[in-house]
């Protein structure tokens, strides 16, 4: 073998050997994660892999389930416990394998063979081979460019993905609070209905009231004794969508949370240059620039692969007659048939596509910046309007109705009624505030970088059809 093909096999297999020194380090795709989040949640995020730091964690959201929750321990538990979200990090993992395996060659092929003289005895003809891919050493860094745009790209969907979870853990949260509260609400208006249906009762006994009257008021009781039991199963329906999003069972499936819905804040600022700073902040878009990227580097790869020919080099040492022989050996694979058209012709067709989704995106963001700074608005006057208005108004008509009562100058029934009124402003002042604390929470997310569920209007709830519906999944 001559001294140029000796330095090349040493050159081979001093890269095999570099680049077989590679190794896959998820803790590290983690923290790539961790700094994409940071500045964008206070949660703290774990990758729960069965190491002593799942202790801690542990230790945290017993900690945190000790006390009545709020939103943001609410969230911590779920960023913390929820096994679906622990799975997608192993998207990390996968992603940050291709990575280290772009940067390997491929594997030489080693070969050998035997032949023994059959008319008479003697040595076999030995014959050893060995070859590598030669152009994988000049392909390596594009291979790299790739994959490492493919890393970055999976890194930025799995924030957003952490921030969505976030997110609907908080609206989860919110709906929970919301039906505690309606369905002690119901409670009240059971208790009123009671009241009334036993007043038209002894009314009706003493014959100051038609039967149609006692009928109508045990219709009304009734119907509330049903509203009672939907409101009970709406609340158990939040709450195990809650506990669903913080991953717990059993006995710490019996948390309590804390306090009511917080009332709405005084003024509602429209946050400056509100489509500027989404478009800007979307993980979404970042992902589909990354989705281009890798795709435009895939381009630059295959044109080169499909034209340029197979390139195989290696040497060869054969013994023959009791002499040993040695040299280089080449394989050479034309591309005369397949040049590679319609791969070329596939990438470029999803790249196309890829800048059709990315242009679509962008108007989805803006469009999500306007719709939801209009629900915030909407959101807040009318809880506003219940707060200051319409729930005192109705506190005041009770109460003067009860003066009326007091000095017999209306019925019970009068009096019973104006209370129900209450009670149902009450409740739709609850749907208003739910509302307005989701579409605050969606509005947060879309400046954080990621894309709330645009499908789950809130006109029913600002009319007091309940907190608006969220899928419990992930």
């Amino acid at each position: 073998m001559g001294t140029d093909s000796l330095r090349l096999l040493a050159l081979l297999l001093g890269a095999v050997a570099f680049t077989g020194c590679a190794t896959v380090q998820p803790q590290r795709a983690f923290d790539d994660l961790g700094a994409t989040l940071n500045g964008r949640t206070e949660a703290r995020v774990v990758w729960r892999t069965g190491a002593t730091e799942d202790s801690a964690a542990d230790h945290a959201i017993d900690s945190l389930l000790a006390m009545p929750l709020i939103p943001e321990a609410a969230v911590q538990v779920a960023l913390l416990n929820n096994r679906r979200l622990q799975a997608t990090y192993e998207d990390l993992g996968v992603a940050q394998a291709d990575l280290v395996q772009a940067g390997l060659l491929s594997n030489p092929v080693f070969g050998g063979g035997a032949l023994w003289p059959l008319e008479e005895r003697g040595a076999p003809d030995l014959r050893f081979t060995v070859a590598f891919e030669f152009l994988d050493v000049f392909y390596l860094p594009l291979r790299r460019r790739i994959a490492r745009s493919a890393y970055e790209a999976t890194r930025l969907r799995v924030a957003e993905t952490v921030l969505g979870f976030a997110a609907q853990t908080r609206t989860a949260f919110v709906g929970a609070q919301a039906d505690a509260a309606r369905l002690a609400l119901q409670h009240v208006v059971v208790a009123n209905a009671e009241a009334t249906y036993n007043a038209a009762l002894l009314l009706r006994e003493a014959g100051n009231i038609p039967a149609v009257d006692l009928l109508a008021e045990q219709a009304r009781f009734e119907q509330a004794r049903l509203d009672l039991v939907r409101a009970e199963a709406q609340a158990v329906e939040s709450r195990e969508a809650l506990a669903r999003r913080m991953g717990v069972f059993g006995d710490d499936a019996a948390f309590a949370l804390a306090g009511t819905l917080p009332p709405v804040p005084v003024d509602e600022r429209p946050e400056a240059d509100l489509e500027a700073r989404a478009v800007e902040a979307s993980l979404a878009l970042a992902a589909a620039r990354q989705d281009i990227l890798t795709l435009g580097a895939r381009l630059g790869l295959e044109r080169p692969e499909s034209l340029l020919p197979e390139l195989e080099i290696g040497g060869e040492l054969e013994r023959e007659g009791g002499e040993w022989e040695a040299g280089p050996e080449i394989e050479v694979v034309l591309p005369l048939f397949d040049q590679g058209q319609a791969r070329l012709a596939r990438l470029r067709a999803e790249l196309r596509r890829k800048q059709a989704v990315y242009y679509a995106l962008g108007v989805e963001v803006r469009s999500a910046a306007r719709l939801l700074a209009a629900r915030l608005a909407a959101a807040h006057t009318t809880a506003r309007q219940y707060q200051t208005v319409v729930l005192p108004l109705r506190a005041e008509l009770t109460a003067q109705t009860l003066r009326q009562y007091n000095a017999m100058q209306t019925g019970v029934f009068g009096l019973l009624m104006a209370q129900q009124e209450e009670v149902q402003a009450s409740r739709r002042y609850l749907a208003a505030l739910a509302a307005y604390w989701t579409a605050r929470t969606d509005l947060a997310l879309l400046l954080q970088g990621g894309m709330p569920d645009l499908d789950a209007g809130m006109l029913s709830t600002l009319s007091g059809g309940g907190a608006p519906a969220r899928d419990a999944g992930h």
